[in-house]
């Protein structure tokens, strides 16, 4: 008796487990609606990364739909779903779906692709180039079709969120048609690349960092150093994608928000280029800042707030004082911090340390070098970034 009732248990742990974990790839009801409905050729289940290349589907025509589908768009040669447990750039969708399968979605209301090689040698090779957009595009469309939903969430991570964003957006740049934005309820970007890199300001000969598709950041009036520019300026001449792309005054979704982090290794301290924040996106209706997550965690890390976003429409800012905005994008709270060269020209003597100690005081903590070393250690400091992009470690 006590060993049939232990066996019970285990098998209702186990279905416990089982029911919280999203797999792939995507289920064979869905699989023959798309060949049904001429989505054959582009492949979304992709067949060559096994369960890792995509999920989401009905068990059976008769499983209903409850929630707001939800398509999910990941970054740079990353995939649906985790590809193995040491690949720390390639952990898939896994832990935010299977979050909100804990809170009472199903695999017919999640969905997810693989839209690029999903290899990380081939990273610094990954622009915005129409073969991805296109591919989410029909994506997107084959979802609201296969769901019959008026409406769906998107969500994406890294360079996934420019490309989702496009998708969206429509236009005549890779003829994608008409703008989907009346069937998108929540758009959320999580450390999206909306305004370039700073690591590939010096980097142009790459192709990920190129100025036609690419991150290449741009210009920025007299501040010469992306990386090291403190207050926001007007970027200039950034890659024409993601300029088109914020110019474009076609919105992606009824809500809008963006999830960045102050360490993510990535897109740099702050998240920012040239001072402004690269995970921002245009007229969004809110955000949130995490002070210690890193580029993976964005996504990995945050799936309730991620749902607070797409379900409630909101930011929770309970755990992180300060952290999050509610509001117009348009009125974002900044954090203004004196030009360096506004610095260096009235206070030389108070940063080198030979002013007055209270005048020091007052200024912000900037854990600047002395003046004479600022500028070989700020380019020491591109050099080691510039290290790591050759090294594969710009996973976007």
């Amino acid at each position: 008796m006590k060993a049939t009732i232990l066996s019970v248990l285990l098998l209702l742990i186990v279905s416990t487990l089982s029911a919280q974990r999203i797999t792939g790839p995507i289920s064979p009801h869905f699989q023959q609606w798309l060949q049904a409905n001429g989505y054959a050729s582009n492949d979304f289940n992709r067949r060559d990364l096994g369960s890792s290349g995509s999920f989401g589907g009905r068990a059976d025509e008769n499983q209903k739909i409850v929630n707001q589908p939800v398509v999910f768009v990941h970054g740079n040669s990353d995939l649906a779903l985790q590809k193995d447990a040491i690949s720390t750039y390639q952990t898939g969708w896994d832990q935010t779906a299977a979050f909100f399968l804990k809170e009472g979605y199903t695999a017919a209301e999640l969905y997810a692709t693989t839209w690029g090689p999903a290899q990380s040698s081939q990273a610094l090779q990954q622009t915005y180039k129409c073969e991805y957009v296109l591919r989410i595009r029909r994506f997107i469309e084959a979802v609201l079709a296969y769901t019959n939903a008026s409406k769906i969430d998107v969500i994406g991570h890294s360079m996934g969120v420019a490309i989702a964003r496009r998708a969206v957006k429509g236009g005549s740049e890779c003829n994608l048609g008409a703008a989907l934005t009346n069937r998108v309820d929540t758009f959320l970007g999580l450390a999206g690349v909306n305004y370039g890199l700073c690591t590939c300001q010096y980097a142009g000969i790459i192709t990920t960092c190129n100025a036609n598709d690419g991150f290449f950041p741009g210009q920025c009036g007299s501040q010469s150093i992306c990386a090291f520019t403190l207050q926001e300026c007007v970027q200039t001449q950034y890659a024409t994608f993601m300029q088109n792309l914020n110019e474009d005054p076609t919105k992606e979704g009824d809500n809008i928000f963006a999830f960045w982090s102050n360490s993510d290794e990535i897109l740099g301290q702050g998240s920012k280029a040239f001072g402004k924040v690269t995970a921002r996106i245009p007229n969004m209706n809110g955000s949130k800042t995490y002070n210690s997550l890193k580029h993976m965690d964005v996504k990995d890390k945050t799936g309730a707030d991620q749902l607070k976003a797409v379900r409630d429409h909101l930011i929770d800012m309970t755990d992180l004082p300060g952290g999050g905005f509610q509001g117009n994008g348009s009125s974002l709270p900044t954090w203004s911090l004196p030009d360096i060269s506004g610095l260096i020209s009235s206070g030389l003597a108070a940063l080198q340390g030979g002013g007055r100690p209270e005048n020091r005081a007052n200024l912000p903590m900037l854990n600047l070098p002395d003046i004479p070393s600022f500028f070989s250690s700020s380019f020491q400091s591109i050099s080691d970034s510039l290290k790591n992009l050759f090294n594969g470690r710009l996973i976007l």
